[in-house]
């Protein structure tokens, strides 16, 4: 089954993964359910590209690569997350509080001067595992939650085909022919 090279090809593809995954919430700021389909395709392919899969299907090896995949989708969103709240809270403190513009001669000088507090910027994206408002129980949309766990599966289904790989004859040996000698005017198949 080569598990070393499987888990190589599986590493690389879900490290591919997550980079495209925080790349495409950066720049699109898209925390879909069905990102985990991408990560899942390069997890797949990172397998099929390592290991040797035409004619040897391997269930074991697609288990593993959906394992992965998955893995690499939810620990890619916590890195997602931990980064954007870490860019948040250099954000609003590096801000400067706003100083007032103020004359000699204003009666508003007369006092001591105070500074406002700091205000803290909320995070960018929730801490707890679920992205957002609209996975919290109480507004929670059926729908939603529907196309969420379809878009999961289908990400499972793709990682598996593509990690357990295929099960018919190698290359070399589809064109040798039937093996038993089929008699004149009969086709084999009849």
């Amino acid at each position: 089954m080569q598990i070393g090279k499987t888990l190589v090809g599986a590493i690389i593809g879900a490290a591919l993964g997550i980079a495209l995954l925080i790349a495409v919430y950066f720049a699109f700021q898209i925390d879909k359910m069905w990102m985990a389909i991408p990560v899942a395709i390069l997890t797949g392919l990172g397998v099929r590209m390592v290991v040797a899969t035409s004619g040897h299907a391997s269930y074991l090896r697609g288990a593993l690569t959906v394992v992965l995949a998955m893995g690499a989708y939810l620990g890619g969103l916590a890195i997602t997350r931990a980064v954007a709240n870490h860019r948040a809270e250099s954000v609003s403190k590096t801000k400067p509080a706003a100083v007032a513009t103020q004359e000699p001669g204003d009666a508003k000088t007369e006092g001591p001067a105070t500074e406002a507090p700091p205000v803290d910027a909320p995070p960018i994206m929730p801490t707890h595992t679920e992205l957002g408002a609209r996975h919290s129980p109480v507004q929670a949309n059926t729908r939603d939650l529907i196309w969420d766990g379809l878009s999961l599966a289908i990400a499972a289904l793709v990682a598996y085909e593509l990690g357990r790989g295929t099960g018919g004859a190698p290359k070399h040996e589809m064109g040798a022919g039937p093996s038993e000698p089929v008699p004149t005017g009969m086709h084999p198949d009849a």
